[in-house]
């Protein structure tokens, strides 16, 4: 793992070149015998090492903060009205989307599809899945496949748009969702699919839904595969030995970002408006700010996850990644009143988004951190300094603390809640893949006193964001440090380790899921070699309405990418 020249104290940054070691991009047979010897007699040493130091300091830091385990703050009721009845109302929806939709000449919006469902003279849902169907068929064909979808069930897929087609026929949608295709992360459960969290292993066929999947079902949309992701979350590039690698649309040569490589694919080739992902180190906003998306990692707790792997994470929530701010805005909305997550909050207490906030746009303070930016790539920086700086009024120079102890409890953290809520990784440990054994293999000497000073840093970085947030309404960061890096072939077998990069990548996204904030991507523009570069705002705690209000200010037309299969727009409204 990385490593760290000295122990940051409450004064110090974060320098990210202290941070970046020398160390080589194991793939192929490099990777291959890296993890044989971390699985065998001699890797003890390779296992102590690595405890010093990613443990070692953590251990060491003698922090006497009450640990912080769910990071929940209460909501501020003074901020948010009980009105939730007008969120599940069609004509609510509509007109929401009606008012906020950026309407592209390329992409098709949840708006695009509900207006064409309801003419009798466009498509219907049934035919609509037959042309996506062909689409997905035709994207596999090329070479490389764009493979964002590993499991398809057209039997159902067909079943489920013939019922939407008969209540659009009879002037009865379930709401605006109704007919609107979409994909899901292969770590929720679909009933009629397997949740194999991108593993080598098929799993069982889940006899029912996850709660966020059967909430969007009961509004009518019609489910077309489960997407590709990283094996286990455990990775930032989304490239998969087992399943096939998810492909940037982008860019085919260069990888999607992840863990929700399949959902952020989909989406930006244009076969379907909107997919869900999950979150628990940027896996949400990556792929969308590689993919050239909108996407969005909702305050922790807002959303449940129950019966699904992240019942129990602390730091994983469930996402959404669209084509323009207000489908993700309209989705969310939905997920917060249908599948709440009632363990944290009683939704009928305060109004999640019901619109967008009333606090006009120029009044809004944005907080960033220069020094924090500059480790960027100089066309990242290039696209916050001129493109998205000058569209700000107010900008507060903001100082972040304590980032190197905050990253070290966040790994500990989402490593000790995966290897011990996840059994069936160690019941099928043989055929994971040389990268997630070796992620895995660190977990060796994880103990519980790592878990607690982890969740102690945790409250003193909560502490942090509050005083933040008393200066700021919003934090405003490019989403990465790095742009998609290209893929090594060597990596497409046996997958690859590639620390310099995995910092790179998360350098802006952990400390919303450390904290539990929620967190936006939205595409900022483009390099001059085409490829995206997303821009990433967080908020206080339950401030959604924040997030999307600055996102549609900022959000800007997109691109069409090179891989693009959206639906044949002939006969849509």
């Amino acid at each position: 793992m990385d490593q760290y020249t000295e122990m940051d104290t409450e004064d110090s940054g974060f320098d990210l070149h202290k941070l970046i070691r020398s160390a080589p991009v194991l793939a192929g047979r490099g990777l291959w015998c890296f993890s044989a010897i971390m699985d065998s007699i001699l890797g003890w040493p390779l296992h102590w090492y690595l405890a010093k130091l990613n443990l070692e300091p953590i251990a060491k830091a003698g922090l006497d903060d009450e640990p912080t385990f769910y990071p929940i703050q209460p909501p501020s009721k003074d901020k948010f009205t009980s009105d939730d009845k007008n969120i599940l109302d069609i004509e609510w929806q509509r007109k929401f989307l009606e008012d906020n939709t950026m309407s592209s000449p390329h992409y098709h919006s949840i708006l695009d599809y509900h207006k064409a469902f309801m003419s009798s003279e466009h498509v219907t849902p049934e035919e609509l899945v037959d042309r996506i169907q062909k689409k997905i068929e035709e994207s596999e064909t090329y070479d490389p496949p764009l493979r964002c979808f590993t499991q398809l069930n057209w039997q159902l897929a067909k079943q489920a748009a013939a019922e939407s087609t008969i209540r659009y026929q009879n002037n009865c949608p379930l709401s605006v969702l109704d007919g609107v295709p979409i994909g899901i992360k292969d770590e929720l459960n679909i009933k009629g699919f397997r949740t194999n969290c991108g593993r080598k292993k098929d799993m069982p066929v889940n006899e029912e839904d996850c709660a966020t999947v059967a909430a969007l079902r009961s509004l009518g949309v019609v489910i077309i595969g489960v997407t590709n992701m990283h094996e286990m979350g455990m990775g930032i590039t989304g490239i998969n030995p087992n399943k096939g690698t998810a492909r940037n649309p982008h860019n085919d040569q260069h990888v999607t970002g992840g863990s929700s490589s399949g959902s952020a694919a989909a989406v930006s080739s244009g076969i379907v408006p909107f997919a869900l992902g999950t979150d628990g180190g940027g896996s949400v906003r990556i792929p969308t700010s590689f993919c050239g998306m909108q996407g969005m990692k909702p305050t922790f707790g807002r959303v449940n996850a129950s019966n699904t792997s992240l019942d129990t994470s602390t730091v994983t929530s469930i996402g959404v990644i669209a084509n323009n701010v207000a489908d993700v805005a309209l989705v969310m909305n939905l997920m917060f009143i249908k599948a709440s997550d009632q363990r944290f909050f009683n939704p009928g207490c305060f109004n999640p988004v019901r619109s967008l906030s009333d606090k006009p746009f120029s009044e809004l303070k944005f907080g960033t951190n220069t020094e924090y930016v500059s480790y960027c790539h100089k066309e990242i920086q290039s696209v916050f300094e001129t493109i998205v700086k000058p569209k700000l009024s107010k900008i507060v120079e903001i100082e972040f603390r304590e980032l190197y102890m905050s990253k070290i409890a966040h790994m500990n953290i989402i490593l000790s809640e995966t290897s011990q809520n996840q059994q069936v990784w160690r019941d099928h440990y043989d055929t994971l893949t040389y990268q997630t054994k070796i992620i895995f293999s660190t977990c060796k000497r994880l103990a519980l006193d790592h878990y607690m000073q982890s969740s102690a840093q945790k409250t003193r970085a909560i502490r942090m964001f509050k005083s933040i947030f008393e200066e700021v309404d919003l934090i405003i960061t490019p989403t990465t440090a790095c742009l998609p890096k290209r893929i090594n072939p060597n990596s497409l077998t046996v997958g690859e380790l590639d620390e310099e990069n995995v910092l790179k990548t998360m350098w802006f996204v952990y400390l919303a899921n450390f904290c539990g904030l929620p967190a936006m991507s939205i595409n900022a523009g483009y390099t001059p070699s085409g490829l995206p570069v997303g821009l990433m705002l967080t908020a206080p705690w339950w401030r959604e309405d924040l997030l999307i209000s600055a996102a549609k200010h900022l959000e800007t037309e997109l691109k069409k990418p090179s891989r693009f299969y959206c639906p044949d727009s002939q006969k849509m409204a």
